[in-house]
């Protein structure tokens, strides 16, 4: 067998492995090769004569096919699988030695991370070839001469002995490539669900990867062979992480985000994941060692105007840092219109393209995936972030300001991800189209509980918010998303005015203390919010214009009725609001809020 062929799939894994397979291969017809690449250069591959990727497929041709395909998976499991800290390889951890145990080497300890620790669940590592591992009982069994030789060397080492030992070469954490057979290519009455395709024989993907046996994505429940799949499928599979981009939210590892890119073709794929778009965002491999591995993007968040990553746990919060970077990265930090559209259109928009995010959570020693989503509208969220900054929205001040947690729960074991809950439920979103206004009403109403009980509590102050920044948030994205609003625009502004109106009429209320009025204010606030009719609101606003002598004016409710007085309301007690949080906060040094 001298050709190979790989089909597109329409699996986003399998799709984005063959697209990692290429590139080795690419990397591979390099004059100058890496020390661990070296093995692929007997092959002296050229494109188009030894492989070659179109729309549809992946096709490799060589007089030792399957040589090159064992050669370019363990090169790539090297670089990808076989990872390790600085840390580790300075101490050297591990011992393999020579068939009679009188010499040794030490190689590091190794740990998969992001997709690669997915499909492994960080395995104990294997070598290349069987024979190479063996359990120490065994060997003090069959030769103690060989046992007491091992037991010398780790002590001269000072390394702690395992149960398994390994000889003439380190072990790889990549699985150990299944020998190809005929079978395995030969078409037969076994389909492969993954790939389509019908063949004599099947592999055994539970056993193997415990990602493929997890995630429900590769499951049909139709019959028990749903867990085998083709050699093909499993070999793909295995090159996935590749093209893959992740992010643990803390060192602790707890859980993982990651991202996969999809498209109709395999060459808008790989576009997708060049240096230009995708592919300039994930960090250098040496970078990438000395941050221990915990998130191979941005390349570099120094300079982010978003703030560093690890701050962005939630999937929809990592998923808007990297769309926000991206944008970044390809139009620079001052774009013109022009810019925009033109660099936009021809490296986005011109190609289908959409992100699959999964998370996975810690669950005893293993990473369980627990979210798969598709972003299929693509488009639409990177035309809604650059439309918002254009409007002037500074979403760092604004996502920084979202972060928000009762100060009763601070200090609890999962303050961290809990402050972080409403920023990644609004932007879960705001990718999607959908309306923010009750969250960022409950939002103001919140900080005006919790800034009042503060006054007696300096201890459960919640810090400095961008009230205004939040609140321009709120209309430029409701008028450039919410049809009601943009059909409404006068009505909005009405309410947005009459909002501002109470809000200062109650903080000047009968020249006492503003903080006192604000207080006195909060039962008002409250009462209108709960106000469920249309006849009960309009009596809350006339008890507000009574309680605090304000004299609105008939404009500013022309137009409102049952039908849409709700949203109406939300508008008028945001906007109160946002005079109201401003006095009770605490003031910044480097900012004024309402400017």
């Amino acid at each position: 067998m001298q050709e190979i062929v790989f089909k597109q799939t329409h699996n986003v894994f399998l799709d984005n492995g063959i697209i990692g397979l290429y590139r080795y291969l690419q990397r591979a017809t390099r004059d100058e090769l890496p020390s661990w690449m070296a093995p692929l250069r007997p092959f002296n591959l050229r494109e188009g004569e030894h492989f070659n990727l179109t729309n549809s497929e992946l096709r490799i041709m060589h007089e030792r096919l399957f040589d090159l395909l064992e050669e370019v998976y363990y090169v790539m499991g090297k670089e990808v699988y076989d990872t390790f800290t600085p840390k580790q390889e300075t101490e050297g951890g591990n011992l393999y030695f020579n068939e009679d145990g009188t010499s040794f080497w030490r190689f590091p300890k190794m740990n998969t991370y992001g997709v690669t620790e997915l499909l492994t669940n960080n395995a104990q590592g294997v070598t290349r070839l069987e024979t190479n591992t063996r359990k120490f009982a065994a060997i003090e069994k069959d030769n103690p001469v060989l046992a007491s030789a091992i037991q010398q060397g780790f002590s001269k080492a000072g390394i702690k002995m395992l149960s398994k030992i390994y000889f003439n070469e380190p072990y790889t954490k990549l699985t150990r490539l299944e020998k190809p057979i005929k079978a395995y290519f030969e078409e037969g009455p076994n389909a492969c669900y993954l790939t389509g395709e019908s063949v004599k024989r099947l592999v055994d993907g539970q056993n193997i990867s415990p990602f493929i046996s997890g995630i429900t994505m590769f499951n049909s429940y139709l019959n028990s062979s749903d867990k085998k799949v083709s050699w093909k499928a499993l070999y793909l599979s295995r090159f996935a992480p590749v093209t893959s981009l992740y992010i643990y939210p803390n060192k602790l590892r707890e859980g993982l985000n990651v991202y996969f890119v999809y498209s109709d073709t395999l060459t808008n794929l790989n576009d997708l994941l060049s240096e230009k778009l995708f592919g300039g965002l994930m960090k250098d491999r040496d970078v990438l060692k000395q941050h221990e591995f915990l998130a191979n993007f941005p390349k570099n968040d120094e300079n982010n105007a978003l703030g560093k990553g690890f701050d962005y746990i939630g999937v929809n919060e990592n998923l808007f840092y990297l769309l926000f970077t991206l944008l970044k990265q390809i139009l620079g930090e001052k774009p013109t219109p022009e810019t925009y559209a033109r660099r936009i259109a021809r490296g986005l928009f011109t190609k289908t393209v959409g992100l699959v995010s999964i998370r996975a959570d810690a669950f005893a020693s293993t990473m369980r995936p627990s979210r798969f989503e598709y972003l299929s509208h693509f488009r639409y969220a990177i035309d809604i972030i650059n439309r918002l900054e254009k409007q002037g929205i500074n979403f760092r001040s604004v996502l920084g300001s979202l972060k928000l947690i009762k100060p009763s729960l601070k200090g609890g074991q999962n303050s961290y991800a809990l402050e972080r809950q409403l920023r990644e439920q609004i932007l879960e979103r705001v990718l999607n189209g959908k309306t923010i206004i009750d969250d960022i009403e409950g939002y103001y109403v919140d900080c005006y509980g919790y800034l009042l009980d503060s006054l007696n509590d300096p201890t459960k102050n919640i810090g400095f918010k961008h009230y205004n920044q939040i609140f321009n948030f709120l209309n430029a994205y409701e008028t450039t998303t919410n049809p009601i609003i943009m059909e409404n625009a006068d009505l909005q502004s009405r309410a947005l005015k009459l909002g501002a109106q109470v809000g200062q009429g109650i903080l000047n209320y009968a020249e006492n203390d503003r903080k006192t009025n604000a207080r006195q204010g909060r039962k008002y606030i409250i009462s209108l919010r709960k106000a469920n009719q249309f006849d009960r609101f309009l009596a809350e606003l006339s008890r507000i214009q009574t309680r605090f002598t304000l004299n609105f004016s008939r404009d500013l409710l022309e137009g409102v009725n049952a039908d849409n007085y709700a949203w109406i309301k939300q508008f008028i007690i945001i906007s109160a609001l946002n005079q109201i949080n401003p006095e009770l906060s605490p003031k910044s040094s480097t900012s004024n809020e309402n400017k």
